[in-house]
């Protein structure tokens, strides 16, 4: 029904939308028990169906492809922010697409301890791995050793505010979008540089629970853009058995329509607090870096993946 339904919905004038999709989503039989975001690894999880997605197997190739260059080089550090369930070394970064004798180090931090043991069963041999449990914007920017790259990869929008004063000024502590990146950059060597990726889509603090604009926006990232392409996927995909098929239509109402209900939480309560394209500019611009790349890495020109280096040598 799901995959009738929504592209009809879609032809819809945007102001029907959102009524449609309510009606959608009580019409809807109901599906196995929903998995929170990072509740549930492994090869049944909703997890495991949204990495294997063409969405996140493109962002994961794009980021592979930047980062290979620099695994061939002995001594390197990369610092990756959220692990997830290892997908990026798992799939994009196998064992046969570096060089037999790569060795290095990655520091990775997440808060999920799970998440340090599917990274690490996931590196290549020569790749040893220092996990710090913790979110990112809880660490101390004096503690992190110098790094050749970081990769952030979906995981800043989870971090309300653009910076500290602006998360003030809504009634929130603590550090920001900014100050996180600040702590990357700090980070990096000579030559080093950062790959972020994340959604074209502003959704930050500044848009108020219940503001239509706020879920107009919520509906274009999930619903017109991230939806279509797992519904895509689980009709013409051939690698795709019938559970996998019935995961991506599980992650389609469960993290994307039923997305949009955070329009109306309480603004701590929503998890996706999104910059555009020129907003992420800028705030690149205001951490003391500089863009030296920047692409859309799916068709659906969802996902935009930087390259960035300090704006000023170091």
């Amino acid at each position: 029904m799901l995959a009738t339904s929504l592209p009809a919905i879609l032809t819809l004038p945007r102001s029907e939308q959102s009524a449609a999709l309510r009606a959608l989503r009580c019409a809807l039989p109901p599906t196995a028990t929903p998995e929170a975001w990072n509740s549930r690894f492994g090869p049944t999880s909703l997890f495991a169906a949204w990495t294997a997605s063409s969405l996140m197997r493109g962002l994961h190739r794009s980021n592979a492809e930047l980062l290979r260059p620099l695994l061939a080089r002995p001594g390197f550090r990369v610092i990756e922010i959220g692990g997830g369930d290892g997908a990026l070394w798992r799939d994009a970064l196998p064992p046969d697409a570096l060089p037999p004798d790569a060795q290095g180090e990655l520091l990775l931090i997440d808060p999920v301890a799970e998440v340090g043991e599917l990274v690490r069963a996931s590196l290549p041999e020569g790749v040893s791995l220092r996990f710090r449990q913790a979110r990112l914007e809880e660490v101390d920017p004096g503690s992190l050793p110098p790094a050749d790259a970081f990769v952030a990869s979906l995981v800043l929008h989870h971090i309300a505010g653009a910076d500290r004063a602006q998360r003030q000024a809504h009634g929130l502590s603590g550090p920001g979008k900014l100050e996180a990146l600040q702590t990357l950059a700090g980070c990096l060597r000579p030559g080093g540089f950062g790959l972020v990726n994340e959604a074209d889509i502003h959704c930050d603090i500044e848009l108020a629970p219940g503001e239509p604009l706020l879920e107009e926006r919520l509906i274009d990232s999930y619903v017109r853009r991230c939806a279509p392409s797992l519904l895509q996927d689980a009709a013409r995909r051939p690698d795709a058995d019938a559970d996998l098929r019935a995961r991506w239509e599980a992650v389609c109402l469960h993290w994307c329509l039923e997305q949009v209900d955070l329009a109306n939480a309480p603004l701590a309560d929503r998890d996706v607090y999104e910059l555009d394209v020129p907003r992420w500019r800028a705030l690149f611009r205001r951490a003391g870096l500089a863009v030296q790349a920047e692409q859309f890495t799916d068709p659906q020109n969802l996902f935009r993946q930087y390259l960035l280096t300090p704006s000023e040598p170091r």
